[in-house]
């Protein structure tokens, strides 16, 4: 009997999978406790294309962050933040810090997520920030002054 999976069953399959199983182990086990449907060709056929569909927009998204990755890539950012006379930063700046000042100065949002830094950065100076999705790695430059 096919089922399609509502949720993911250990040593099964995950949520959507369309799975043969005993008529048994279905009508005992999967469809009391919601875990499965019966599967049949209408839902199959419904199913099959919206995984299709789901591949295509990630491909699409996958190829616009790569595109936007090449085209940022090498670039220059500058940060002025409060530091002292020795160079060292009154506030450490972070991710979001980054981030927000790419979208500002290169007119184009990009994701935290892509965003490689181990540990906040404490002093002035020149720094490479290498950002990285979907197996695209690119390096900008980030130039903190003192105000």
């Amino acid at each position: 009997m096919k089922v399609i999976l509502l949720q993911n069953v250990k040593k099964l399959g995950q949520k959507g999978d369309i799975k043969e199983v005993s008529e048994g182990y279905a009508s005992n086990f999967l469809l009391p406790r919601k875990l499965a449907k019966f599967a049949s060709q209408g839902e199959v056929k419904s199913l099959v294309h919206d995984k299709n569909k789901k591949e295509q927009q990630e491909a699409t998204i996958q190829k616009a962050t790569k595109d936007l990755l090449t085209k940022i890539a090498g670039s220059k950012i500058s940060l002025k933040e409060n530091a002292n006379d020795k160079g060292h930063l009154f506030a450490k700046i972070h991710i979001r810090e980054i981030a927000d000042a790419i979208s500002s100065q290169l007119n184009t949002e990009i994701s935290e997520d892509w965003i490689n830094l181990t540990e906040p950065i404490k002093e002035t100076g020149e720094f490479d920030i290498k950002l990285e999705a979907y197996g695209k790695k690119v390096q900008i430059k980030l130039f903190i002054e003192s105000k």
